[in-house]
């Protein structure tokens, strides 16, 4: 029995070991490949070529697909039949002598009906001829023995973009090809089992290839982008973009493109799904199963033109929209707009002055918004007075934004169409209005002065009193919660974590002076509810004490939550110095911290969230480093030197960093630094200039000044 059973073995590692020698990555020219057979990428074999049924309720209908060949269920990333499927049992893909792929609806020798094919012209084949390849990145490529490639499904995807594909408005062509150029668009299948071509498509607008687009039956607009600023689109800022690797280039014959690169090793898929919304998907290493980390639309005021033309949508409760018309705006159909139909938008009400030969017109900001759509730029504009004087001299533009990054300036009309107002995060938008409107914000100047002047002396006097204050309770009130929560039982803790997020939280019961402190304590189910228990997916980085996850707070706020890890470097001492000194200290330049949690043996900082991560993701990496224009580096340089004034000059304490890199440089929206991480921060005394230590602190291989350099 037991020679039976090393038998069965032996021959079942032989063929495991075949089927393995079998797989081939590689279709040559004049073969064949009829299902059930498969091509499987190589190295690694992430992916997997061959027909496949999508609709288990329809097996006989079979589709040459590309898809994750470990996932479960089986998830498709492109289909090349899509229109027309496979009714015979063993359909066949052939490449031609001319470095054609052809689906035939059975084999090739009985002169099988062709249901697809790459669309190149046939031409005499290289010496070597040509062959298809499945790559590891999904991507299914016909080049000759030389390797150059003349056809590539990523140019012409079906509802998936990878990593590495590039969106264009026009599909690449490197070789000859019958008809006009192809849209490069990203369609939704019909259904979740039907992949023949849906109602939704997404692609670059062809009018302002700085944005992307999600349309409707062909040419409905269901969704926008907003305009590239050169680090982000301005309609996404709760999840940007550039958290996945996403970066804008330009190609001499496709004009503008973007592409994006997987910033960790998860795999990952963006999708547009059949009811319209652009879905990121990343599989969960821990059970190798697909999880929705980013959707758009997620609510109504981002599905486009909510509130029609000249009015900004906010988001209320459960996701709805309130519209409001902007400031020197009326609705164009107020009745219509009284019912709830807010399609028509707003109408100028009253018109500019110089609509009615008159001077005067001025501009108000509109901070936090999607800019609208059809903008345009103005050339030969080199700063923001620039771009203000040129739209205050056209009565045309309607509202006006200079780009620092891109070091451009865009202009509106006076139809300012799909404006979004956000919480936070977005960008200023300046609108152009005639004095009497902004007559309001200038009434009574001198009044409001007066009252400022009566009553800053006061309230300096008060700030400095109760910041003195603070500064003896905070590291008392540390001292005690964390020797509190070091003594109490897990369930204890558990009991004391569950805090309501909603309230000023004290960080211990109370200061000294009766009054609590304005730190919040979370509890870990709230911290792990934010941060999906510390997935991977909302994984930012990991420092030398711990990783980092972006978070998302009940009212939408994002933060970054740093988790210090049991066996990191930072133990008890720092991650206490660090609490103590960050609560202490506040500075435009320093990180700001939001709440803490000390419970069991987890230790979690709680920060403001920084979009654009750490100052080194810029300045050591080849492709981001041609954002950093010259006054950007400046402004990032005179940041970090004001942080630094304010820590060892300006502040009540004297505080040494002692771990200043450029990791620990974090950039938000703006690109404004702040610095971070003062687990090994040193405080000096009031009259000292010198101490001495014995412990070895900070990165080892830190010692030199790093310099943002120009390439």
């Amino acid at each position: 029995m037991a020679a039976s059973r090393l038998l069965f073995s032996l021959c079942t590692a032989l063929a495991v070991a075949a089927a393995a020698a079998a797989a081939t990555d590689t279709l040559k020219q004049g073969d064949s490949l009829t299902a059930p057979a498969t091509l499987v990428s190589s190295p690694s074999g992430v992916f997997e070529l061959g027909f496949h049924a999508p609709d288990p309720a329809r097996p006989a209908r079979l589709y040459l697909c590309v898809w994750y060949r470990d996932t479960q269920p089986r998830t498709v990333a492109w289909v090349a039949n899509r229109v027309n499927a496979a009714a015979a049992a063993a359909p066949s893909l052939t490449l031609t002598a001319g470095g054609e792929l052809r689906v035939l609806d059975g084999a090739a020798k009985d002169g099988a009906r062709m249901l697809w094919s790459s669309n190149t012209t046939t031409r005499a084949a290289p010496r070597g001829g040509y062959e298809a390849v499945i790559q590891d990145s999904g991507s299914l490529q016909v080049r000759d023995v030389d390797g150059t490639v003349i056809w590539d499904s990523f140019w012409h995807p079906s509802d998936t973009m990878l990593s590495g594909m590039r969106i264009s408005v026009n599909a690449e062509v490197r070789a000859q090809v019958r008809g006009p150029p192809e849209r490069m668009l990203f369609t939704s299948w019909a259904s979740d089992t039907d992949p023949s071509p849906g109602r939704f498509a997404l692609g670059l607008d062809p009018a302002n290839p700085s944005q992307a687009f999600i349309w409707r039956d062909g040419n409905v607009p269901f969704w926008r982008s907003g305009q590239w600023t050169g680090l982000n689109f301005v309609g996404i800022p709760y999840r940007p973009l550039y958290v996945y690797g996403y970066k804008q280039g330009n190609d001499p014959i496709l004009g503008m493109y973007f592409t994006y690169t997987a910033t960790n090793t998860s795999l990952q898929r963006f999708v547009v799904a059949p009811d319209g919304r652009d879905v990121c998907y990343m599989v969960k290493k821990s059970t190798q199963e697909w999880e929705t980390v980013w959707v758009q639309p997620s609510n109504e005021c981002e599905r486009y033109g909510a509130c029609g033309s000249n009015a900004i949508c906010t988001v209320v409760q459960d996701g709805k929209a309130k519209c409001t018309c902007m400031k020197g705006f009326k609705p164009k159909l107020a009745d219509e707009w009284n019912a709830g139909n807010r399609s028509q938008g707003c109408v100028r009400n009253p018109p500019l002055d110089c609509q009615v030969n008159k001077t005067g017109d001025g501009f108000l900001s509109i901070p936090n918004v999607k800019w609208p759509d059809f903008s345009y730029w103005v050339s030969g504009v080199t700063d923001e007075y620039g771009c203000m004087n040129t739209c205050q001299q056209n009565c045309s533009c309607g509202a006006y934004v200079y780009m620092t990054q891109l070091t451009g300036c865009l202009h509106w009309g006076n139809e300012l169409m799909d404006v979004h107002q956000f919480q936070a995060g977005g960008y200023a938008l300046n609108l152009k209005l005639p004095a009497s409107e902004l007559a309001g914000s200038h009434i009574a100047v001198w009044k409001i002065a007066a009252i400022a002047s009566a009553v800053v002396l006061f309230v300096l006097l008060a700030c400095l009193f109760l910041w003195w204050k603070r500064g003896r309770n905070i590291k008392d009130a540390v001292h005690r919660s964390w020797r509190r929560s070091r003594r109490s039982s897990t369930r204890s803790q558990q009991s004391a974590g569950m805090l309501d997020i909603s309230h000023s939280i004290p960080f211990d019961d109370e200061t000294e002076d009766g009054k609590n402190h304005e730190l919040k304590v979370l509890s870990l189910d709230r911290i792990k509810a934010a941060t999906g228990s510390f997935s991977e997916s909302n994984k930012l980085g990991e420092g030398g004490f711990g990783p980092v996850y972006m978070g998302t707070l009940p009212g939408g706020e994002e933060v970054a939550v740093k988790r210090l890890c049991k066996n990191s470097g930072q133990g008890h001492e720092e991650f206490k110095n660090e609490v103590i000194l960050i609560a202490k200290l506040q500075h435009r330049n320093l990180v700001r911290l939001l709440a803490c949690c000390i419970q069991g043996e987890e230790k979690i900082l709680v920060y403001e969230y920084m979009p654009n991560k750490s100052l080194d993701a810029f300045i050591f990496n080849p492709e981001k480093r041609g954002l950093l224009d010259w006054r950007t580096r400046f402004d990032i340089i005179e940041g970090i030197a004001r942080g630094l004034l304010y820590l060892h000059r300006d502040s009540r304490l004297r505080i040494v960093h002692r771990d200043l890199k450029a990791s620990n440089i974090l950039l938000d929206t703006d690109m404004n630094p702040k610095i971070s991480d003062f687990g090994m921060a040193r405080i000096f005394g009031g009259d000292e200039n010198q101490f001495n230590t014995n412990r070895v602190v900070g990165t080892f291989w830190v010692f030199l000044l790093q310099r943002l350099h120009v390439p």
